[in-house]
C-alpha cells in the first residue's frame, strides 16, 4: 500500500448544473488515476452550499507541485466551470493517519 505525504484540496462552486458536473467528473477519472505519485482522489459535495471539493492524497509533494503545475491542473477552471471568486486552494502535508496500514 502507497503513503500519501502530501495532500492537496480544490475548493469551488460552478456554474454547471449539479448533474453536468458530476458527468464531468466521471469523463475525466481515467485522466486523474495516470497521474505520476497519485494515490487517491476522492470528489466530495458540501451539503449547505453545493460547493465541490477535490481531495488529492499525493506520494510526495513534489509529486502534489507537479500535478498543479500541469495541464489537466490548468484545465480544471474552465473545464468545470469554476466561480472564480469561490475557488480556494490549500496545501497540506500529512500528520497522523488512523487506520494507516502498518506492515509486520
Amino acid at each position: 500500500m502507497k503513503t500519501s505525504k502530501s495532500v492537496l484540496s480544490v475548493k469551488f462552486n460552478s456554474s454547471h448544473a449539479p448533474e453536468k458536473l458530476m458527468d464531468i467528473c466521471n469523463q475525466d477519472l481515467d485522466e486523474f488515476r495516470n497521474v505520476p505519485g497519485l494515490i487517491e482522489k476522492y470528489y466530495i459535495a458540501e451539503e449547505g452550499t453545493g460547493a465541490i471539493s477535490g481531495i488529492y492524497l499525493f506520494e510526495t509533494q513534489s509529486s502534489r507541485d507537479s500535478f498543479w503545475t500541469s495541464d489537466l491542473a490548468a484545465k480544471i477552471p474552465s473545464r468545470y466551470a469554476v466561480i472564480p471568486e469561490t475557488l480556494r486552494v490549500e496545501n497540506f502535508e500529512m500528520a497522523i493517519v488512523l487506520n494507516q496500514a502498518v506492515n509486520v
